[in-house]
């Protein structure tokens, strides 16, 4: 097939000076910016830092000069941060988009959901705001492709399985409803557990511990909250008609649930940390995001990719690279590092199908959710091509597991299904 989004004028070399990473500050305090100035001055080495006081100003400044990232107050005169966004995401959408504001009202909150991709909360030291900025320009070259660049960077949610979304809405419409409820239909789908997250773990709503369960995420935000984000904004969507069926999209819901399952078990198998296990659970649960995104945006040349692995006899994600110049596992990591979940769950993502890329000489969640992602595609026992996962048996004989590849296969189908109760 046709490589659609890795074209030659993508690929020219840059300058030293189109090197530079170009952040542009925003806040109605002159006295604020002028603190993160002192405090950057003499350590912002490589980066282009600029100024300005409010949204029309920051827009200007915008279509005069390019940009990497836009870190803005919420609360300002005439244009609002949330507002600017806005304007941000549909006009220039590489851009990242970064609220640093110590305003959490909570409807404030609810409306930069929809156009921020991370949230930092004033006072911020250097160190932190220094970590999330250099976070984002690594993010950026993740990518090769400018076009799916500007795509991921775009996408606020991600469209859910309409029977799951449906049902939320549905249960949205009761007085009695819990958010112990709620969450249970949200840990259904991954599109919602992936947004969820982002939410419950960023200072939105002003939790400071990392939150690893959507169940739990969504008793943190309670039922207000999530009808909001429900029905006042994009937070969630439905997958409408795309040409791709949706037992697809069902399937690859089941599939990912079960991997997410079975990564925990093994974990908890080989007595790995609490936090490693985790990360193996809700990496596990969200490894191949990145094909909801393709097939949400991209539909008919994801089924063409589906079709060409069928025929060739090989597995979707090496047909994605021919023909986005990428494959899901990088395009669901690079989604996940802009929505601010934490670096071990998006490195999981990003090499579940290469592990021993991630050099280490102990399993890790990476390790388990290839071993999770593969032994369930064997489990399924599909003829078709386009879902298998092979499994790296030169990676487990690397760290001395082999032995236990019986023992995890018994754990996979003990979870078969959307296993158990974590």
């Amino acid at each position: 097939m046709e490589q659609l989004f890795l074209e030659e004028d993508e690929q020219q070399a840059v300058t030293p000076e189109e090197e530079r990473k170009r952040v542009l500050f925003v806040d109605d305090d002159q006295s604020v910016l002028d603190g993160i100035k002192r405090t950057l001055d003499g350590v912002w080495a490589g980066w282009q830092v600029t100024f300005s006081t409010n949204g029309q100003d920051a827009l200007e400044k915008l279509d005069a000069s390019e940009f990497d990232v836009v870190v803005t107050d919420l609360r300002m005169p005439g244009m609002s941060g949330s507002e600017l966004l806005a304007e941000v995401l549909e006009r220039y959408p590489n851009v990242v988009r970064i609220v640093l504001s110590g305003n959490l009202e909570h409807d404030l909150a609810v409306r930069a959901a929809t156009t921020a991709h991370q949230y930092l909360v004033k006072p911020c030291d250097t160190a932190t705001l220094r970590a999330t900025l250099d976070a984002a320009m690594r993010i950026r070259s993740m990518l090769l492709s400018p076009k799916l660049r500007r795509l991921v960077s775009r996408m606020t949610s991600l469209p859910s399985l309409p029977s799951v979304y449906a049902n939320l809405v549905k249960s949205l419409e009761r007085e009695d409803i819990s958010s112990r409820e709620l969450g249970e239909i949200i840990a259904q789908d991954v599109a919602m557990t992936a947004k969820i997250l982002q939410l419950a773990n960023s200072a939105f709503f002003g939790l400071y511990r990392y939150i690893a369960n959507p169940c739990e995420a969504a008793v943190y935000l309670g039922v207000d909250t999530i009808r909001a984000l429900s029905l006042s904004s994009s937070v969630f969507s439905a997958f409408q008609n795309t040409g791709v069926p949706e037992s697809f999209i069902a399937q690859l819901q089941r599939h990912s649930m079960t991997t997410g399952t079975v990564a925990h078990a093994i974990g908890k198998s080989q007595k790995l940390p609490k936090k490693v296990c985790d990360s193996a659970l809700i990496g596990g649960f969200l490894h191949d995001v990145g094909k909801l995104v393709l097939v949400a945006n991209y539909a008919n040349e994801y089924y063409g990719v589906l079709a060409a692995a069928r025929k060739e006899k090989v597995p979707c994600h090496q047909v994605e690279w021919r023909v986005f110049g990428s494959n899901h596992a990088e395009i669901g990591a690079y989604l996940l590092w802009l929505w601010g979940l934490p670096d071990t769950v998006c490195k999981a993502v990003a090499y579940h199908h290469k592990p021993s890329a991630c050099s280490s000489t102990s399993l890790t969640s990476t390790g388990a959710i290839h071993v999770a992602d593969a032994l369930q595609h064997e489990m399924d026992g599909l003829p078709d091509s386009a879902f298998r996962a092979d499994l790296d048996s030169a990676y487990v004989a690397s760290l001395k597991l082999t032995g236990r590849i019986a023992e995890w296969t018994n754990i996979c189908k003990k979870h078969s299904g959307f296993g158990e109760e974590v």
